[in-house]
């Protein structure tokens, strides 16, 4: 019995400590950090640098909003896995940034539907790799 619990212990101390972290072959945290004077929303975007589906980000602020002039850090188990299987002509990734305004104020099928947003950004891993896996807004 007492095995068992030493056993249990371990294993929740074990799973309990993981956190996301960066290694030169696995990064799991891209930092996106908005230089603007607006606050943004964020997501990926599809292969052209484009909204990649109409699912509203206004409902999950918390994940996909940045403030004017702060940065936010997005986890993956694997960047590099994400690049790779992104189902792309060449491996890459993308996001794209909206007016906070307008995310909050006009549905967001009507912010896809009219292509709203403020802009995009494809990256290589080894654009990344170079920008220490920072990404900027504007």
């Amino acid at each position: 019995m007492r095995k068992v619990i030493i056993i249990i212990s371990l294993v929740l101390f074990v799973t309990g400590c993981w956190e996301y972290k960066n290694t030169p072959s696995n990064h799991q945290i891209l930092r996106i950090c908005n230089y603007s004077d607006m606050d943004i929303y964020f997501r990926r975007g599809n292969c052209e640098g484009g909204i990649f589906d109409n699912a509203n980000i206004a409902s999950s602020p918390v994940d996909f909003k940045i403030f004017a002039h702060e940065c936010k850090n997005e986890y993956s188990p694997s960047f590099e896995v994400d690049i790779e299987y992104s189902g792309c002509l060449d491996p890459r990734i993308s996001y794209v940034f909206f007016d906070a305004k307008i995310v909050e104020t006009i549905p967001f099928d009507t912010v896809f539907k009219y292509n709203m947003m403020l802009g995009s950004k494809i990256f290589t891993k080894e654009q990344l790799d170079s920008l220490d896996w920072t990404i900027t807004y504007p």
